[in-house]
């Protein structure tokens, strides 16, 4: 008897993610209705093409249309979305349906137990990649998992990206869905090398921008003893550890900086505590352009060290350096200006001049226009737009302790905003002192930042502090401004300041948290801003 042709066929494996027709229906998905994503070459390619990109347009939060943000319109989210839609690296015909859930939800994490290429188009995976890591480049780039290098990534890093992905996706039990595997980093029975600091480095700011302070304290502080132990602020590090492998090798250099980054930054969002690797020696050359690390091609070591990065203002250095270069030089001066504010010397004003001058002068520097790793003509690339945002908040925690507008009667003390204030009144005046200026200035500039046009929910977690400081800022301001129009220019800042927080705080617990509370701080000012 001849055999049936289709009997020799292997079994189809059950779908781990649910279409939306079964979804809709409540159904348990075979992988076999008629979604259309699985249409055969002989499909009609306009629907085929419809049906590829629907899924994309699900992940897209209704609401979005219709909030208001000044900067932030409709067209500009339009674009963003075309973007989204056809830029190449998505291969929508190979990708999952991203508004798909597990159907097995606790089964998921446990898909990939044999790391393949195939992860590269894990829908959540996809999501990492496109709202977060231009922000914190620190892991492989997307190419680079659809190749052998993609073994070598341990199973927990890829549940972080997963978890952190999850955050901006419109279904919220997917969070819950990664989180034990994404915190199995933590575990004492994980091997102590370089993966364990970069996922340690991944958690703390994920913990950080969902409110977990102490949580994100305690995660950075054994990821920063994890790497001195291991000696990744050295330059043999990479090279060693890397199996010959230049973009692996990259992603070391990157990952110390990172933490370098992420250590300062944090030090500055806890009352301005230590910065422990602003002490520690490191002579890791610095990361390579960004366009060049995700194009996953070409040999990627640079050149330039830390120690050119400090030399350059003082030796018109005329070399370009890569934008995340001028990230790290800003935190460093971050760095310089928290300590200068612990220091108990009586006579400051000379120290202070000169970080002001040096603050200004790097923000000078900084490149006009970068073009976005992912081909949009932005203005700035996520690196610079952070050495901005790192900079003016420098320069705000450099002014604010010797202006007078720090007596302002609010208590201006949030997760994200430790500013010295105290309750004694102080009288209103149209003039402001030179600090005060100079603080008033920075935040407007920083505030700013959030009228650029790529969207607000996608760029860096800690741009909510930034925020936060600004509206305190400019909310304090009200107290000493009476000229009506500088009153109506401060108030559209504190509503826009407010209106981006909104934004993120759809994906990240701390903005919503910190929105509420200097929404209650606005409103306890009372009359002078009204």
């Amino acid at each position: 008897m001849q055999q049936d042709s289709t009997s020799s066929r292997p079994p189809r494996r059950p779908s781990s993610l649910a279409c939306m027709t079964c979804r809709r229906r409540h159904l348990k998905c075979d992988a076999q209705m008629p979604s259309r994503r699985g249409r055969t070459k002989n499909g009609n390619p306009s629907e085929q093409m419809l049906d590829d990109n629907a899924s994309l347009f699900s992940a897209v939060d209704p609401d979005d249309f219709s909030e208001w943000l000044s900067g932030t319109n409709l067209t500009s989210d339009l674009v963003d979305i075309g973007q989204a839609l056809f830029q190449p690296q998505l291969d929508a015909r190979q990708t999952l349906d991203i508004s798909g859930l597990p159907e097995n939800a606790p089964a998921w994490p446990e898909l990939d137990n044999a790391v393949t290429p195939e992860v590269a188009y894990d829908p959540l995976i996809q999501l990492y990649y496109q709202t977060f890591h231009r922000s914190h480049p620190l892991v492989i780039p997307r190419k680079a998992l659809h190749s052998p290098l993609s073994e070598k990534i341990p199973q927990y890093i890829l549940s972080i990206m997963r978890f952190i992905g999850a955050h901006q996706h419109h279904d919220p039990s997917l969070k819950e869905l990664f989180r034990q595997s994404a915190y199995s980093v933590l575990s004492d029975s994980t091997p102590r090398n370089g993966f364990k600091v970069q996922g340690m480095v991944l958690l703390a700011i994920v913990d950080h921008a969902r409110g977990a302070e102490d949580s994100a304290a305690r995660i950075m502080q054994a990821a920063v003893n994890l790497a001195l132990e291991l000696g990744m602020n050295k330059a043999a590090f990479a090279a060693e550890h890397s199996g010959g492998n230049s973009i692996l090798e990259e992603s070391w250099r990157r990952t110390y900086w990172e933490l370098y980054f992420v250590d300062g930054y944090l030090a500055a969002m806890r009352d301005q505590s230590a910065f422990q690797l602003f002490h520690s020696p490191a002579d890791v050359r610095l990361p390579c352009d960004e366009e060049l690390y995700n194009s996953g091609e070409g040999v990627i070591l640079s050149n330039l060290t830390f120690k050119d990065l400090t030399n350059k203002w003082h030796c018109n250095d005329e070399r370009r350096f890569p934008s995340s270069a001028y990230r790290i030089q800003a935190v460093r001066l971050l760095g310089m200006v928290m300590e200068l504010n612990r220091s108990l010397d009586i006579d400051l004003d000379t120290q202070i001049e000169t970080i002001d001058a040096a603050l200004v002068a790097s923000l000078m520097q900084l490149p006009s226009s970068q073009r976005d790793v992912y081909g949009s003509h932005s203005g700035l690339d996520e690196m610079t737009f952070q050495a901005q945002m790192t900079s003016y908040l420098a320069l705000i925690y450099l002014h604010h302790p010797r202006s007078n507008m720090r007596y302002a009667s609010i208590h201006a003390h949030t997760s994200c905003t430790r500013l010295p204030t105290t309750r004694e009144a102080t009288p209103p005046s149209a003039s402001l002192d030179l600090h005060s200026q100079k603080l008033l200035r920075a935040a407007d500039l920083l505030c700013n930042l959030a009228t650029l046009p790529n969207p607000v929910k996608y760029r860096t977690p800690f741009f909510t502090c930034a925020l936060a400081m600004c509206v305190v800022v400019h909310t304090v301001a009200c107290l000493f401004v009476s000229i009506p129009e500088k009153q109506e220019s401060i108030k559209a800042r504190i509503q826009l300041g407010v209106g981006a927080l909104h934004v993120l705080g759809k994906s990240w617990p701390l903005a919503k948290t910190v929105r509420q509370r200097l929404i209650a701080m606005y409103q306890e000012l009372g009359l002078r801003c009204q």
